[in-house]
């Protein structure tokens, strides 16, 4: 066997030769497969550190999936002395390494046994290139894969939600000023019996002649300038007028219109009723209290600006279908207290309160709520805002102000430590007394009212004679 110095010096023109074709040249006993010696190109294959396979049995450092692959290719080595054409044509073969390190190190393999030489030359081209671009096309995939599924969520939430929305909606393409697009409830408001007849036809034919310029103006505007403002019009398929809020949407396919249809007003019953109800409808979203309709279970249905302005929201979208309790400063406490004493008695007055805004601030307020008959159950509340009046002091009640004229009298006959706290445990126990009428005589809601643990609140019941004689603290 020859040595290795020797080797070397034999096979330098054949090396010059294979590292043309390969990045490594890998020297083998071929009894062994024990590494003689280690030459590699490229930075890739320096980092891996190769040359720590010299001394080692190299099928000791292939991955189980490629072991009967190394000992094929070893077998099939190509004897350059008696070469056979179709040896010469033989495929390389992918071969899975582990560096040194234990890294992986995927290769493309041949090897040669040369003339007069014993040692076998296995000849390797490197593939973590390869691999790592293959890694990244599919992470990318699978992120496109990830991103389009996303996507066909998305389009089904907006496809249910366009459909079963109460409010008329129409997609108008600007560029054809035609209906791509209608919910059901555009389709009723217009006296269509389906959306199919509406999808195609121009926007501008459902509405009289004498408001066609102005619609005319309006698409003109958001296509040009990109501005829209809301437009009365009024529907040639019945007696309804409707305010267009437009609003400007930019897809693939060009500038289009989202018009929200509203109906302005209805032509039933007189025109004094009419105006009575717009009236109505005026002095409820100005007035200077919060006002708000909710369903049974606390969903907020409409708002003024009013209450929308309390809560700290910057928009109605932003307060409805929201519970009314996440604005109460006690929560379900209160609201508990709210819609038992109205399923009860229909109506409640001036309950006080803390209003709990965005900016988690808390507002002292009154609320005033009745029943709403309707066929579903609805409640209707009025807020009213006592931040200021209570800065300058609450106004008593006859029953406080009656203890306080009485308490007056000790002025002189007891100390003022005596009569300050004589006054403490009359308000004390009317806070009490007066939580438990709000709850219904419920401890745990009184004590989460007042601010006390149930243990405290049966110690003061105790203490007040409030309890039951038999109700341990």
């Amino acid at each position: 066997m020859t040595t290795t110095s020797t080797l070397s010096a034999n096979l330098s023109i054949y090396e010059a030769l294979i590292f043309g074709l390969a990045d490594s040249i890998v020297i083998l006993d071929p009894n062994s497969s024990k590494v003689i010696s280690v030459k590699t190109k490229g930075i890739e294959l320096g980092r891996l550190k190769l040359e720590g396979w010299v001394g080692q049995i190299l099928s000791d450092y292939v991955e189980i999936d490629s072991s009967n692959k190394f000992v094929t290719a070893l077998k099939e080595q190509v004897d350059l002395d008696s070469v056979d054409p179709k040896q010469l044509d033989a495929d390389w073969r992918h071969i899975n390494f582990l560096s040194p390190a234990k890294l992986p190190t995927p290769m493309l393999i041949k090897v040669f046994k040369f003339p007069n030489q014993e040692e076998l030359v296995m000849a390797a081209r490197d593939l973590g290139s390869m691999a790592k671009m293959q890694q990244k096309l599919m992470d990318t995939h699978r992120s496109m894969e990830r991103d389009y599924l996303r996507l066909r969520h998305l389009e089904s939430r907006y496809n249910t939600l366009f459909e079963n929305s109460s409010e008329a909606v129409l997609i108008v393409d600007l560029a054809t000023k035609k209906i791509s697009q209608a919910n059901i409830a555009a389709a009723k408001a217009l006296l269509l019996e389906d959306t199919k007849k509406i999808i195609g036809s121009e926007f501008a034919q459902y509405f009289a002649p004498e408001n066609k310029p102005d619609i005319e103006e309006l698409m003109r505007s958001a296509q040009n300038a990109g501005k829209t403002k809301a437009l009365k019009a009024k529907s040639i398929s019945s007696e309804q007028d409707f305010t267009i809020m437009p609003s400007l949407i930019v897809q693939e396919g060009g500038p289009q219109l989202m018009v929200r249809l509203g109906v302005k007003s209805l032509a039933q019953g007189s025109s004094t009723n009419k105006l009575t109800q717009e009236w109505y409808t005026d002095a409820l979203q100005t007035a200077p209290y919060g006002f708000l309709v909710t369903d049974a279970s606390g969903i907020v249905l409409s708002a003024n600006d009013e209450f929308i302005t309390l809560t700290g929201s910057f928009s109605l979208a932003q307060v409805l279908g929201k519970p009314f309790e996440s604005w109460l400063a006690r929560g379900g406490v209160d609201w508990g207290v709210l819609s038992n004493n109205l399923k009860q008695l229909s109506s409640i007055r001036n309950f006080a309160t803390e209003l709990l805004a965005q900016s988690n601030t808390t507002i002292e307020v009154e609320i005033s709520a009745t029943t709403l008959s309707t066929e579903d159950r609805r409640y209707a509340f009025f807020i009213r805002d006592v931040h200021r009046l209570s800065q300058t002091g609450p106004v008593a009640s006859s029953n406080m102000a009656g203890s306080v004229s009485q308490l007056a009298q000790l002025v002189g006959r007891m100390p003022m430590k005596d009569i300050v706290g004589e006054t403490s445990d009359m308000i004390e126990k009317m806070c009490i007394q007066s939580a438990l009428e709000l709850t219904q005589n419920n401890r745990a809601s009184a004590a989460e009212m007042l601010g006390l643990s149930r243990q405290s609140l049966y110690v003061k019941l105790h203490r007040f004679g409030l309890a039951d004689t038999n109700e341990k603290p």
